[in-house]
């Protein structure tokens, strides 16, 4: 994005349609590309989360490793995950093509992510400690930290006190869109778990899964919607699009007829919004 994109004269629409809104168009832009890899980054998570805890219980050892292999690769799925939202919500806001799941991957510090990731739980269980309320304070402040490092390049220490800076004011939406949904997410989790037999694995999997797609989608998308318009301004991809086209021309009202034949190429503006003269119904 050039520096022009990143400073738009129009104040940033945080509000929570717009974000849904933002949400949503990705979705529908790129269907395939936001669901297809959610299915195989949320079940890896669902069976490492129920593996891990069933096999941990019944103390096996080769099993137990094999878990603790499928958890390390679903955090590194879970990390790709998020920054693949990331590249997606740009390029559906700024009107350009889609990256390669390739490039996403070569593309992005995986080893500054997950560091970034486990500094974040660390100061969050610090501050949960004494109070839960420290703790959604911290998390909610840090929502910002992976997009930071993602797209933007930043250090660590400097995602952090950006992500505290520009969520600051506006602590509360993130909070009741993010941080305590997540939140119900991983309650409703531990409460599955809790009233499902030790045997019932299968349900156990499965509820995971159902919620990791629900809320890791959505929410992942709302959290990098959020990262998009505070970062950039992003206002949605066709605004930008129809102030850089060129004012229509004024057609003759009577073509001759070596113009007749040409005129039917007017339906090709529609896809930008503007009829071109080969739509217009005769005068008389």
């Amino acid at each position: 994005m050039t520096g022009a994109e990143g400073t738009a004269a129009a104040p940033a629409d945080v509000s929570p349609g717009h974000l849904v809104r933002m949400a949503l168009r990705t979705v529908r832009a790129e269907p395939a590309r936001v669901l297809l890899p959610a299915l195989v980054v949320f079940a890896l998570d669902a069976w490492a989360d129920t593996g891990f805890t069933e096999l941990s219980t019944d103390h096996l050892h080769l099993e137990s490793l094999a878990a603790v292999a499928v958890l390390a690769f679903s955090t590194l799925g879970l990390t790709f995950y998020s920054g693949l939202l990331e590249q997606l919500v740009g390029a559906v806001e700024r009107d350009l093509p889609p990256p390669p799941v390739r490039q996403v991957l070569r593309s992005l510090p995986l080893a500054r992510l997950l560091l970034a990731d486990g500094l974040v739980w660390a100061v969050t269980s610090v501050a949960s400690v004494a109070l839960v309320i420290p703790g959604l304070v911290v998390s909610t402040l840090c929502v910002l930290v992976g997009p930071l490092i993602a797209t933007e390049g930043a250090s660590i220490r400097d995602a952090m006190r950006t992500s505290a800076r520009l969520v600051a004011p506006h602590f509360l939406l993130a909070l009741c869109l993010i941080t305590f949904p997540l939140a119900v997410e991983n309650e409703v989790v531990t409460a599955v778990k809790l009233a499902v037999s030790h045997e019932n694995v299968g349900v156990v999997f499965a509820s995971h899964l159902a919620l990791g797609l629900t809320f890791g989608v959505l929410l992942g998308l709302v959290e990098v919607s959020l990262a998009e318009v505070l970062l950039h301004g992003a206002q949605g991809p066709r605004k930008h699009v129809r102030s850089a086209l060129p004012a229509p021309t004024t057609e003759p009202a009577h073509p001759s007829p070596g113009q007749t034949e040409g005129a039917h190429h007017g339906r090709d503006h529609s896809r930008h919004g503007d009829a071109g003269p080969g739509d217009h119904a005769p005068a008389g």
